[in-house]
């Protein structure tokens, strides 16, 4: 039997959670949604698997919000039930895939795509890594529907606190990480990076000679999809310093070098300066990417840049993706359209994956649950939905799981954000 093992992280996060289940529903719910920043930390581990802070969170808000009274709008209890609807579909179509297409279908296994690819084309079978997707969604739904229906619970700074509060940490802990590994210096990486779930030998990822921006997160382009979506985040927010603060955001996006950042906040600008058409923001625009090529001339990145960018589609690891993002649709077509179930293949590209993983029927009922949200969020008119698009958008180029923390992260933020309608009345 695989010995528990808690991790120094896991003592101070403990720690923190006792005493925050011990304050208040708020006080829980900022550990729940600051929880997700931390993909390669583990509290504690047994045997090779790692248990992330945002499985243990959920749980504790979950229970902290059964006792609050509350009155639930009509709006939060539609998208109640289709998380519910979505979850036993989920499962269900899990152990239907597993007797009807068992040993019959190809899939690329889970874990690092490099890996998959080397490996080939395996046999489809159930695992238990499934059942732990099924968990995942269940919490992340669970603790979402959580804070909703506890919204009134929340401080009215709620959302705008734990924006600022994650860009700053992320970014401080990016830039310190940064110039150690460049420059040289002291990062405690075994603190942050514990999680043995994932493969923690590759963290080093350079180019142009130099090692990638990646903060706390197992990848570059994981890092630059959050800074891009967290830069709208904050670009709708009434704070002190916001232009100093956009900017070093968009500087730390360039040292990600990462395409799937990149290309995720051109197409926010883009879709913004469709909708507003606004030369305000235009100018500054102009005056902020004058800085970022500065930057990138200072450091030496612009042929990096231009490669990571114009020429990304023949490099090799877009050709990695793109092999693992097809596997997906081929998945599809194997299996009629029922898919294989959440989490059975690898996969890159969260609109192919799902294609392949649940379906026709799961995309659609997941649809159906992203319009309840979307819903939810233009009758209280919070305006931050272009972060919501901006990472769907990343999520459908490179990331291809539902689990995606910052995704939940966003939902939290979006979700929680104050609006003139009042939550604890009836809406329709």
């Amino acid at each position: 039997m695989s010995a528990l093992a808690i991790t120094p992280f896991g003592i101070i996060y403990i720690v923190c959670a006792i005493i925050a289940f011990c304050r208040s529903y708020q006080a829980v719910a900022a550990l729940f949604a600051f929880s997700y920043l931390f993909q390669t930390t583990a509290v504690f581990s047994i045997g090779n698997t790692g248990f992330m802070p945002y499985l243990i969170a959920p749980i504790l808000l979950i229970i902290k919000g059964l006792h609050l009274k509350k009155e639930v709008p009509q709006d939060v209890k539609n998208i109640q039930t289709m998380s519910f609807i979505f979850i036993a579909f989920i499962i269900i179509q899990s152990f239907f895939a597993k007797y009807f297409f068992e040993g019959n279908v190809m899939v690329y296994e889970q874990g690092g795509m490099e890996t998959a690819i080397a490996k080939g084309m395996v046999p489809y079978h159930f695992s238990m890594k499934q059942c732990i997707q099924w968990i995942y969604l269940m919490l992340n739904m669970g603790g979402l529907i959580s804070i909703i229906k506890h919204k009134n619970y929340l401080k009215k700074n709620f959302s705008r606190n734990l924006t600022k509060r994650s860009i700053i940490f992320i970014v401080v802990i990016g830039i310190w990480k940064y110039i150690a590994d460049n420059f040289g210096g002291w990062f405690p990486e075994t603190f942050f990076f514990n999680n043995t779930s994932y493969d923690l030998g590759n963290l080093s990822q350079s180019v142009g000679g130099k090692l990638r921006f990646t903060s706390l997160f197992i990848e570059a382009s994981i890092c630059g999809l959050f800074l891009a979506v967290f830069w709208w985040n904050v670009f709708y927010l009434k704070i002190k310093n916001k232009a100093i603060i956009l900017t070093v955001i968009l500087i730390c996006l360039l040292l990600t070098v990462a395409s799937t950042g990149f290309f995720g906040i051109l197409f926010g600008f883009l879709i913004y300066l469709i909708t507003k058409r606004n030369v305000k923001f235009i100018i500054t625009l102009i005056v902020m990417g004058a800085i970022l090529y500065w930057t990138a001339l200072q450091l030496n990145l612009l042929d990096v840049v231009y490669d990571m960018t114009i020429y990304k589609t023949s490099s090799e690891s877009a050709e990695v993706r793109t092999q693992i993002m097809m596997s997906g649709l081929k998945i599809f077509k194997e299996t009629s359209g029922c898919g294989i179930g959440l989490g059975a293949s690898n996969g890159s590209g969260l609109a192919l994956t799902l294609l392949g993983q649940i379906g026709i029927l799961g995309c659609a009922l997941f649809i159906g649950w992203l319009f309840f949200i979307i819903k939810y969020l233009k009758r209280r008119k919070i305006k931050m939905q272009l972060s919501l698009w901006v990472i769907l958008f990343g999520m459908c180029t490179s990331v291809g799981y539902l689990s995606f923390s910052i995704f939940w992260l966003e939902l939290v933020i979006i979700c929680c954000m104050q609006s003139n309608t009042i939550d604890n009345k009836t809406t329709s």
